[in-house]
């Protein structure tokens, strides 16, 4: 026997929205993001060293 409920049932929830692809990088935005990169890590060798060499100057000169 079939019982018409009038759309009267549990609806299933819509499925989650699916991530839009990403492009890959140019060969232009690929070059770009090495030499930022390598920037990086240039400045996370250097930096401490010429703040250390700031800071030392800095001492220096107060308590001369």
């Amino acid at each position: 026997m079939f019982l018409d409920l009038n759309g009267y049932y549990r609806h299933q929830p819509d499925p989650p929205p699916q991530k839009p692809q990403r492009r890959p990088l140019t060969p232009g935005e690929q070059k770009v993001m090495l030499w930022v990169i390598c920037f990086n890590l240039a400045l996370l060798v250097v930096a401490p060293i010429g703040g250390a060499t700031v800071i030392h100057a800095a001492f220096a000169a107060l308590f001369r």
